[in-house]
């Protein structure tokens, strides 16, 4: 026994020993060609491999030739090349390789001769399919490549599947080559079959009662089938914020009349609770700080609460904000809403003698304190058979506003013991109360991700205060914001924003004495909360976070626009530049807007676009620059 093991020791020891000197090993080199062919052709001539112990005697030379041969002509073929030159060379690369070396002359293409492409069928009016129609990559006189042949062919299927029509296939598929002419004649007849529509959802679950979800659906039992309107389903069932790890089971019963898809979903429960908490700075903000708590399921009803916190280094501000939502027994997808929250932040009032943006003196300083409360109902319509969605939101607001101003020393000494003016007096310290109702839609459609990011969205709201129920002043405000992010090239991406605000309410007349002459100025009456301030980030960039407006305090109305260009030159990053501008102001007749013009840099991380802007504002003496910095897309 122990002989036998020995000599089996040696035998191994041998084998291994005689692979580890005889094997050779061969390295190809490819030329006269570009991609994709040249990466088609290198795929399969490397396929081709010697044994692990062989070595390259002349039989075998002439066999990996031989192979390289004909693994190259196989290799054009796709592209439309069937009669190509091809040129061996091998050679030794040292004592244990071997370099072959694959010379390639296409020859002469084979072209279109003729193509018969046809769409028939229940959907063959379907605007992409005609689209895609349209734009079939061959036509008469083009090299025949089958890669975009079958490429073509399988977007066909695709947009036709998302579209429901399952049974989608080709009643004709044929390639005719005539390898003698180099021509070839091409018939593709698409049978788009019958439309598919939605069936039955079954939920199997006990977690919340059945209408809260029956109205999640952006679809009716027979409606039309579309993958896009099942991908919105899933994305909707998640942001209910019920539950986690949702599946959605597709159905499909294509023997029926007409053809059906029935939905079976499943889930778990979410945790109910959850808890957020970040810290971040920006150049309008400066440092921050955020926490969230969400109670997601409060009874089977559906209904929810969460609060926030936050603290922003600017203006010292601090918020804070309660929210709860029950949803309503309707069709559609409808809320009941309230919320409570207050605002507090430190203010200066500032004046310009000579009504000049590079001239402001500090005449007050203080505290601002919002406290409000606000119901109402919010409906989430449907818009464009559900691929978009309109939020709108009815809503009773009330809010208590304290105005508590200190004057400093930059007022007229005589100023220190007599307020300059009645209206004055009043203006620093001062506590009002409004009720206001209204209305406001959100309309965002928002798709894609990193540079990719495309879309719109738009922000109307309108409402309206009056003593006749209750309020201690009058106003009314209409807003609209719009902002539109589309892809003219591949590499080149064009941002639009503008957004236009108008109040309806009275200006108070305040005369200041200041050292060296008085300033008479009006100042809006609307309150603290529904002021319009411009400039930073978001707004017009070259100039401060919100120091675009009277005196630093607001204004009753707005205007604001933006083009930006964006061009993609790596991977994750892109360089843009920009014209904003715009204006917080109290005349529509003279709105004096500013302009701002820049640069900057984008960076796609995972945790959104690092946006870093450098602006020059035109209407600040001396023309500097200011540095912008922001983190998210445009289009929030």
């Amino acid at each position: 026994m122990p002989l036998k093991r020995f000599l089996q020791s040696v035998i191994t020891s041998l084998a291994l020993f005689s692979v580890g000197v005889c094997a050779e090993t061969v390295e190809y080199v490819v030329s006269g060609v570009d991609e994709p062919m040249l990466g088609n052709v290198r795929d399969h001539v490397t396929a081709f491999r010697i044994g692990s112990s062989a070595r390259l005697n002349a039989r075998l030379r002439r066999k990996l030739t031989e192979d390289a041969i004909n693994a190259a002509v196989a290799a054009m073929r796709p592209y439309g090349y069937f009669h190509p030159v091809v040129d061996i060379d091998m050679a030794p690369k040292d004592a244990e390789a071997w370099l072959v070396t694959v010379n390639l002359k296409k020859g002469p293409p084979v072209l279109v001769q003729e193509l018969h492409l046809e769409l028939t069928g229940p959907g063959k009016e379907l605007a992409t399919l005609n689209t895609w129609y349209e734009e079939f990559p061959l036509a008469p006189g083009l090299v025949l490549n089958q890669q975009d042949w079958d490429k073509a062919k399988l977007n066909a299927m695709d947009l036709l599947e998302a579209s429901g029509y399952l049974q989608a296939g080709f009643s004709d598929h044929v390639i005719r080559v005539d390898t003698v002419a180099n021509t070839a004649r091409l018939k593709l007849v698409v049978d788009t079959g019958p439309q598919a529509v939605m069936g039955k959802v079954t939920f199997k679950q006990d977690i919340v009662n059945e209408d809260v979800l029956a109205s999640l659906r952006r679809f009716k039992e027979g409606d039309a089938y579309h993958a896009f309107l099942l991908e919105k389903f899933r994305l909707d069932l998640w942001r209910s914020g019920y539950f986690e790890d949702i599946e959605v089971v597709e159905r499909r019963e294509l023997t029926a009349e007409p053809p059906r898809v029935d939905l079976e979903v499943k889930f778990k429960p979410r945790k109910k609770n959850s808890f957020q908490g970040t810290l971040g700075f920006g150049t309008d903000t400066l440092a921050r700080l955020q926490f969230f708590w969400g109670r997601h399921l409060l009874s089977p009803r559906g209904d929810d609460f969460d609060i926030g916190i936050g603290w922003q280094q600017k203006d010292n501000l601090l918020s804070l904000q309660a929210n709860y939502r029950l949803p309503r027994k309707t069709e559609s997808q409808q809320f009941w809403i309230a919320s409570g929250g207050l605002q507090t932040e430190q203010q200066t009032f500032e004046v310009s003698p000579s009504n000049d943006l590079n001239n402001r003196v500090n005449v007050a300083r203080g505290t601002i304190n919002d406290y409000w409360l606000k119901a109402g109902k919010t409906r989430v319509r449907n818009i464009r058979r559900g691929f978009e969605q309109l939020f709108e939101t009815v809503y009773v607001k009330y809010l208590n506003e304290q105005r508590n101003f200190q004057p400093t020393d930059n007022l007229a000494p005589e100023s220190s013991d007599i307020p300059p003016s009645e209206s004055f007096f009043d203006f620093l310290k001062d506590t009002s109360n409004s009720l206001a109702i209204g209305i406001e839609w959100d309309w965002p459609e928002i798709r894609g991700n990193g540079f990719q990011t495309i879309g719109h969205h738009e922000r109307l709201w309108a409402f309206t205060s009056n003593e006749a129920w209750g309020s201690d002043i009058d106003f009314s405000q209409v807003y609209l914001s719009t902002r539109w992010n589309f892809l003219a090239t591949d590499r080149l991406k064009i941002l639009l924003r503008a957004e236009a605000g108008y109040s309806n309410a009275s200006n108070i007349t305040v005369n200041v004495p200041i050292e060296g002459s008085d300033v008479s100025l009006v100042v809006t009456d609307l309150p603290n909360l529904y002021r319009f301030k411009a400039g930073g980030n978001q707004s017009v960039r070259g100039y401060g976070f919100k120091n675009l407006d009277n005196n630093g305090l607001g204004s009753n109305n707005i205007f604001t626009a933006s083009a930006e260009a964006e061009y993609h030159f790596h991977e994750n990053w892109s360089v843009a530049a920009f014209v904003d501008v715009g204006n917080a102001f109290n005349d529509w007749s003279k709105p004096d807007l500013k302009l701002g013009t820049g640069f900057g840099l984008r960076w796609y991380s995972v945790i959104g676009a690092l946006r870093v802007d450098v602006a020059k504002g035109w209407d600040l003496e001396g023309e500097p620059w200011r540095l912008h910095l922001s983190i998210g897309t445009t289009l929030l």
